[in-house]
């Protein structure tokens, strides 16, 4: 585990993981905090995710619990008013 995942972890309160697939052979570790900060590493499975969370001390999910993705989103200045605006 990379040793920026155990600062993450160290200097956040509340830190959820989330593990996803993102291609043929990698998986997404995502470290979010109580506030919505995150941050993400990528690993060869899902079982070397969910073990680095594991390592971490952290509960980890399998997929998007409803809680995390609107913690996440909270801190999107993508959605606030006369917040930045993606390209079309």
């Amino acid at each position: 585990m990379p040793k920026d995942a155990r600062a993450f972890v160290a200097q956040h309160d509340g830190v959820q993981a989330v593990v996803q697939r993102i291609g043929a052979d990698t998986f997404d570790l995502i470290l979010i905090d109580a506030e919505g900060n995150w941050d993400r590493w990528v690993l060869p499975s899902a079982q070397a995710a969910l073990d680095a969370a594991e390592a971490l001390g952290v509960a980890a999910h399998d997929g998007w619990p409803d809680d995390l993705a609107k913690r996440m989103n909270r801190r999107d200045h993508w959605n606030v008013p006369g917040g930045q605006r993606r390209a079309l």
